[in-house]
């Protein structure tokens, strides 16, 4: 049995769990929000406020704004519609002068709560029905002096994120049980730093955000929050720029004569960009100083041909190269492309993962298969005949041992970590020295953005595509004949021999969201419209053997039809793959559909890519960005799209971005960037003062290799 704890008892440490009152499900839902402590639940910070402060009449109401409305009850029912089967409450509420009608779905116990009489606030999205105006799912609370008594009512209301099991009345009566917590809070920030950048305590911060009273009180928390994420950021970035500049890597030689040999044998001609990469990249790896570089190109762009010249230019000093990705898929794709293109050449390229123990000369491949064959292997690694070495990024914890590395590639893992720097490092074979390090990502991210977050990496962007590369067919299908459009063409083209990737948003099945689960997704179009045809499922939840099982059949050729959460955006190369369906495309950032998109249109077929819109959120803005979309195959030209429309964390991904998600903070916001940056610089030498230990532990981000998918 867990220790219940007494409210005088808590701290911020305190595990939810040891809460009472809180319920199995409700400690379920905070767990899937990621929070499981006080403090956790402290910082869950609202990401927008119903503003009670500003009531409109209801005459004055206009269709498509939010408004708060002053009004009460004339009348209240509940009934369930037979078509959508969803339990409705309806009202007709009154101003005094006006009346105006209320629907709630979902939520049949506002049939019995709301009183016929009673005066409540409204506030919500007014909206144009077939009936006139209507208030849809507002929110609604008490607006009588009997409530306001109760200090429940707040001029600005916080909506916090949430989930399903979890509602707002939910977590703010949660969130409102610490308030005498929260307006102690300890701060750890030096008050002369904290008064220099004239910013509110922390108590107050939180006391302001969870419980503002006015805008000015909520800017001012929000600042403050916002200030220490970007702290927290800067922090990271300048332990790992000072951790670089106190290395040493080896100094590798430009070899001319070589490198033109090996870019004449490539299979293409290279664009502009990947020549300036390549060259930057070589003129990188002559210093003393370890290159840490971010090589950020468009799908397509050839990143891994400008690392092969890196790679070549390496062999041919005397040094190895390791090239690491995120799964044994694409970890194996990228052996055959470089014994590909070293085909001409002497090199000895290795493949060292836990299902494939590989190698290669001259394009010819031999299977390491069987103990003594891979000891072989191992011994050809660490001996330095292996001039290219790759696998995941579990290669540098796998018990194999490098003569010479003098470069690291990493593939959509570009931050590495403190961690992977030494085990890599003590592998080397370079004693005191460390590897260089290329890092790629096929994620667009717009030079701002990237300098901000990754302001420790020298950048370099492929925006150009290498000649011959069809373009891809954008459609968008708002329409149940879009729909069927989309799935003729599946099956026209699963006829023709050609593979399809089906996109879902979802894995669980969510009325709230509108969106199917990917299983339930795969079920009805094996039944309905892909009958005959068959069709594989990939999401995150499967086991990795799993995953790569479904993955390899897919490759290989052998499965028409994948249906998939996120989990193919950052992925491997099926040249066979000519159409990509992402159902619910409304519920992805512009950048993440571009990089579904690319995903197919890598072969000899034109290839066509079908967005098909949910019923959720506004559909003019839906149509806007999706027809923007359809517009244009430039992913650097998205991303600072969407960086403008939604925010970096559609660009990136919450999960995906490598350092703690931003509640408060907008990377678009320089000035307050530009001080987290100045403070950083002052106090990262100083954090690991004895006198500093809980500024550290509040502002210090572990880190660690991240990735992108």
């Amino acid at each position: 049995m867990p220790i219940r704890r007494r409210e005088t008892e808590i701290k911020p440490e305190t595990a939810l769990a040891e809460l009472t009152g809180i319920g199995r499900a409700g400690l379920t839902a905070l767990r899937d929000l990621g929070l499981t402590t006080v403090g956790d639940l402290a910082f869950h910070i609202p990401y927008r406020y119903d503003d009670f402060l500003a009531t409109t009449p209801i005459a004055e109401i206009e269709p498509g704004g939010n408004v708060t409305v002053i009004a009460s009850v004339v009348r209240v029912s509940g009934r369930r519609s037979f078509r959508r089967r969803l339990a409705m409450t309806e009202a007709i509420v009154t101003d005094g002068k006006d009346e105006i009608g209320v629907i709630w779905f979902n939520q049949p116990y506002l049939a019995k709560s709301l009183r016929q009489g009673m005066t409540y606030r409204f506030a919500g999205k007014a909206s144009r029905t077939k009936y006139g105006i209507r208030l849809v799912n507002p929110l609604v609370e008490r607006a009588d002096a009997e409530a306001n008594a109760g200090g429940y009512l707040r001029p600005l209301m916080p909506v916090y994120p949430t989930t399903r099991g979890l509602s707002q009345h939910a977590m703010r009566k949660l969130v409102r049980r610490f308030e005498t917590l929260l307006r102690s809070w300890p701060d750890p920030m030096p008050d002369a730093v904290r008064e220099s950048r004239h910013l509110i305590p922390l108590s107050k911060a939180l006391i302001g955000i969870h419980f503002p009273e006015s805008w000015p009180q909520e800017k001012a928390a929000r600042r403050r929050l916002a200030f220490d994420e970007l702290l927290r950021i800067q922090l990271a970035v300048a332990k790992l720029r000072e951790i670089r500049e106190q290395g040493n890597a080896p100094e590798v030689p430009f070899d001319e004569a070589g490198v033109k040999s090996f870019v004449k044998s490539l299979p293409f001609i290279l664009t502009d960009d990947q020549k300036k990469a390549a060259w930057t990249a070589i003129r990188d790896m002559e210093r003393r100083l370890p290159m840490n570089r971010l090589l950020d190109g468009d799908v397509g762009s050839g990143k891994t041909a400008v690392a092969a010249i890196a790679m070549a230019n390496a062999a041919a000093a005397g040094f190895q190269s390791a090239l690491m990705a995120p799964t044994e898929i694409l970890a194996h794709q990228h052996f055959h492309t470089l014994t590909r293109l070293f085909a001409d050449r002497k090199e000895r390229i290795a493949l060292w993962t836990n299902s494939y123990k590989l190698s290669s000369v001259g394009g010819r491949e031999i299977d390491h298969h069987g103990r003594s064959a891979t000891r072989e292997l191992n011994a050809a690694i660490a001996s330095g005949e292996a001039d290219i070495v790759i696998g995941t990024h579990a290669l540098i914890e796998a018990g194999v041992d490098f003569r010479a590395l003098g470069l690291a590639v990493v593939d959509e893992q570009h931050r590495f970590g403190v961690r992977a720097r030494r085990l890599i490092t003590e592998k080397s074979g370079l004693e005191g020295l460390t590897p260089h390090l290329l890092s790629m990502t096929a994620t667009p991210i717009p030079r701002s953005l990237a300098l901000t977050i990754f302001g420790d990496l020298d950048l370099s962007l492929l925006k150009q595509k290498p000649a011959g590369r069809l373009p891809i067919r954008t459609e968008v299908g708002f329409d149940d004949a879009g729909r069927v459009r989309a799935y003729a063409h599946v099956r026209a083209e699963a006829a023709a021999g050609r593979q399809t990737f089906v996109v879902c948003p979802l894995i669980d099945p969510s009325d709230k969201l509108g969106a199917a689960s990917v299983t339930e997704l795969a079920e009805r179009l094996k039944t309905q419209e892909l009958a005959g045809i068959e069709v594989g499922v990939l999401h995150g939840r499967l086991k990795a053997d799993a995953k790569e099982s479904i993955m390899r059949d897919f490759v290989e050729g052998r499965l028409p039809v994948l249906v998939a959460t996120s989990v193919i955006e950052v992925g491997v190369d099926v040249s066979n793959a000519t159409v990509m369906v992402i159902e619910g495309a409304e519920r992805f950032g512009l950048a993440q559909l571009h990089q579904f998109r690319g995903r197919v249109g890598r072969g000899a077929h034109a290839a066509r890519c079908f967005l098909l819109p949910g019923s959720t959120g506004d559909a003019e803005e839906v149509a806007r960005r999706l027809k923007e979309f359809a517009r244009t195959d430039d992913g650097f030209a998205l991303a600072e799209l969407d960086l403008k429309m939604r925010g970096p964390g559609e660009i990136l991904g919450e999960r995906q971005s490598g350092f703690p998600a931003l509640k408060a903070a907008v990377l678009t916001d320089l000035p307050l960037l530009a001080e987290a940056k100045a403070v950083a610089s002052e106090i990262v030498g100083v954090l690991d003062a004895p006198k500093n230990t809980a500024l550290k532990k509040y502002l210090t981000v572990e880190v660690r290799e991240v990735h992108l998918e």
